[in-house]
């Protein structure tokens, strides 16, 4: 049975009123970076309201720390400019309910948390719980220490500042 002039002519009136193929919005653990606050913790958006995630797994020096905290705040922002896609894995709150994951960079897959601990530029976080590769991490510090890099050779100079 053919379709009646007047059926094809209401479906292309019909047509503008329904809705086009939406683009799929990307996976729940998939933000965009905002900003780098320290060497621990980055600001995402997934499409909303930015939020605090603090890397897990590594332990960065606070910026007031000086040179080394300023280091690896460098380093952080190097790897995650603003605007870049990533995704949190391992994710899970913190007791002071700020929000905890692996940060991978789209395209790559290893997260920045234990680049930084490769540098020399975090410690590994042992406490008991941890949702990360222990021994993937134990080993990035073992060698960081070995090669003394970062917190475990000469301090850097900051960013900025002539050694």
């Amino acid at each position: 049975m053919k379709p009646s002039l007047s059926c094809l002519a209401s479906l292309l009136l019909l047509a503008p009123a329904l809705p086009a193929a939406a683009v799929p919005p990307p996976p729940a653990d998939d933000v965009r970076v905002v900003r780098v606050i320290d060497g621990n913790t980055v600001v995402v958006t997934p499409y909303g309201d930015p939020f605090n995630v603090r890397l897990s797994c590594s332990l960065a020096p606070a910026l007031a720390r000086g040179p080394l905290g300023e280091a690896a705040q460098a380093a952080l922002a190097q790897l995650l400019p603003p605007g870049t896609w990533v995704t949190l894995a391992s994710r899970e709150k913190a007791v002071d309910g700020v929000e905890q994951a692996e940060i991978l960079a789209a395209g790559t897959s290893q997260p920045v948390n234990l680049t930084l601990v490769e540098q020399g530029l975090a410690l590994w976080d042992h406490r008991p719980g941890s949702l990360c590769d222990r021994q993937r991490y134990s080993q990035a510090e073992r060698a960081a220490r070995r090669r003394r890099l970062g917190l475990w050779g000469p301090a850097p100079a900051a960013p900025g500042m002539r050694p």
